[in-house]
């Protein structure tokens, strides 16, 4: 008969393993849905727990360690439906809008340098519609929170 010692999360269950390892018992481990599961021999039950408490810090720390040093390179997927989206700073938010504004903006002005070019419309009629393009993305980016300030359009303090 074995003795169980709790389901642990995989990273814990690790050095849990070792450390009862490395105190000569023989432990086993067997993954379920909600972690792994650790079980010793009975006669080696007492020694397992001692060698538990005495590297309780030991196996704590390995909760708190980063998941990436795991070596397994997986990233989280996402959860269909889920309604916990992470919340994104200010800055990020700001950065993701330019993004998709860059490139409209970018062709626009493309266009009116080549019609000043070539002469169709005068060059500093080009770089005020420019101008007011900036100005009338940047107030709407601002409105929507991205500007300075990050929350919201309000006069800057």
């Amino acid at each position: 008969m074995a003795e169980d010692m709790g389901t642990w999360p995989p990273e814990q269950a690790t050095v849990l393993l070792e450390v009862l390892s490395e105190a000569g018992l023989a432990p086993e481990a067997k993954r379920t849905r909600e972690g792994v599961l650790v079980t010793v021999p009975d006669e080696q039950s007492d020694e397992a727990h001692r060698q538990l408490v005495t590297n309780m810090d030991r196996i704590a720390s390995a909760a708190r360690q980063p998941k990436g040093s795991a070596g397994r390179g997986r990233r989280p997927r996402p959860v269909k439906g889920a309604d916990h989206q992470q919340q994104k700073d200010p800055q990020q938010q700001a950065a993701e809008r330019l993004q998709r504004v860059a490139r409209p903006v970018g062709l626009l002005l493309i266009a009116l340098l080549i019609l000043a070019t070539f002469g169709r419309i005068n060059p500093v009629v080009a770089f005020v519609v420019l101008g007011v393009l900036i100005y009338v993305i940047g107030k709407r980016a601002q409105q929507q929170g991205g500007g300075p300030g990050g929350s919201g359009g309000g006069p800057l303090r």
